[in-house]
């Protein structure tokens, strides 16, 4: 453990009284039972989460002992010096690209002050964070980002999701997805085709069972012309979203964005996602995506500006019923080339 010297000296190089420095509370505390979360309430009880990811408890650890550090007014390298850690190591750890040894995340636990019951919290979110997803089998395949957004997005509780000319991942039937992906000759081997398939497959299940994730989705009326794998392979999947929108209505929230609307497009509709969490006091991340490249966003300024675009969007698109509508529409017209 660290001497009272140490945490001494970690406090006033932070320019602060050794009493003046009082603990934040401690987070909603967090129950997991058999890879799920389960969130106490204020009566006792307990209330069914989104389920445990290693991807979130790992992000998680870091936020929060960052968040921590600069509630003190530590800075990095104090902490690395104290820790016996390089200038170069440090980061990576309030990056959550390093998770640290469980004494030395006990160590400084113990620096920051940290609650007991908080510290408990912390350690066992690290165990967590040691496990691997089911992404965990395609790292061959995928580029980290990929697989550190389907961590994430398995942990979440709710997405927003904006598409321009396709149709979001999470709802591709597997006919789609393999033409999207067959046809992607340039950067995909033919051997990969049905092991990126199954992934895209694999990540739907988050929106049915227990505890779905609730989907909130913005298209372009482009994305539902556009002939991805030929009318047939179109029609059928439109029919796809309109069952899963009538099945799944109370958790899946899908808008058109029309041709007719006259300020929507000045935004832009690139592709991107808003990621929030069942956990209290974790912050919306993103995800941004161009050709052959995404990344996970969690600069607040970023994050701000896209949430304010997704609302936009969502302002100028049709209500549910009227997506819902021209979707069923659509799929009447391409109705002879399923035949």
């Amino acid at each position: 453990m660290t001497s009272d010297t140490d945490r001494l000296r970690l406090r006033l190089a932070a320019g602060q009284h050794v009493l003046s420095i009082s603990a934040t509370g401690s987070m909603t505390p967090v129950i997991m039972v058999a890879n799920r979360s389960f969130c106490s309430t204020h009566d006792g009880s307990t209330v069914a989460m989104a389920p445990a990811s290693p991807v979130v408890a790992r992000w998680e650890l870091s936020y929060r002992t960052r968040k921590r550090r600069d509630e003190l007014g530590v800075t990095g390298p104090q902490i690395a010096k104290v820790l016996g850690f390089s200038a170069t190591y440090w980061p990576k750890v309030e990056r959550d690209q390093r998770i640290l040894p469980e004494e030395k995340l006990t160590q400084l636990l113990d620096l920051l002050d940290f609650p007991e019951d908080e510290q408990t919290e912390l350690v066992e979110l690290r165990a967590l964070a040691r496990e691997r997803g089911w992404w965990s089998k395609y790292e061959s395949l995928f580029p980290e980002q990929t697989l550190r957004l389907w961590g994430m997005e398995f942990g979440a509780e709710e997405i927003g999701a904006v598409e321009s000319v396709l149709i979001p991942g999470l709802l591709q039937t597997e006919e789609y997805a393999r033409s999207l992906i067959e046809a992607d000759t340039a950067f995909i081997r033919q051997i990969e085709v049905q092991q990126r398939v199954d992934a895209r497959m694999k990540r739907q299940e988050r929106l049915f069972g227990q505890d779905p994730l609730r989907l909130n989705v913005v298209v372009s009326e482009a994305a539902l012309r556009q002939q991805t794998g030929g009318p047939g392979t179109l029609h059928r999947q439109l029919l796809h979203i309109a069952s899963t929108i009538r099945d799944h209505g109370d958790t899946i929230d899908f808008r058109v964005l029309p041709y007719t609307s006259r300020t929507g497009a000045i935004r832009g509709c690139s592709t991107f996602h808003l990621l929030d969490f069942p956990r209290p006091g974790l912050p919306t991340l993103a995800w941004s995506e161009v050709a052959g490249y995404g990344e996970l966003i969690d600069d607040e300024e970023r994050v701000h500006a896209m949430t304010v675009v997704f609302g936009h969007l969502q302002r100028e698109s049709l209500s549910a019923d009227a997506s819902l509508d021209l979707i069923e529409e659509i799929a009447d017209e391409h109705k002879d080339g399923a035949e």
